[in-house]
């Protein structure tokens, strides 16, 4: 179990850049199969190798951004779960 903030930190990172390759990869791989889907959707020209880079670069962006919100929701609530561990001890304690 991680007992630092500092490895929570880490955690968080590491989640992060998981996922954004992940969204990149799956991004890369909507490209490939339809790459008229992403050049409808973000307006490019008709290379489809540009297509598969321009749709690996933003699925890693949004990844990313889906990686770090996620990975903070699951850090704030280990944080509240901690929270709540502590609240019950020292309640317990009181009444000992």
């Amino acid at each position: 179990m991680i007992r630092t903030a500092v490895g929570f930190f880490f955690v968080i990172l590491l989640g992060a850049l998981v996922s954004s390759f992940l969204g990149g990869v799956f991004a890369w791989i909507i490209a490939t199969i339809s790459p008229e889907f992403v050049r409808g959707l973000f307006s490019l020209s008709q290379d489809t190798h540009s297509v598969s880079r321009y749709a690996f670069t933003v699925g890693m962006i949004w990844g990313l951004f889906i990686g770090a919100a996620v990975s903070g929701f699951a850090c704030g609530l280990s944080t509240v779960l901690k929270l709540i561990r502590l609240r019950i001890e020292h309640t317990s304690r009181k009444s000992d």
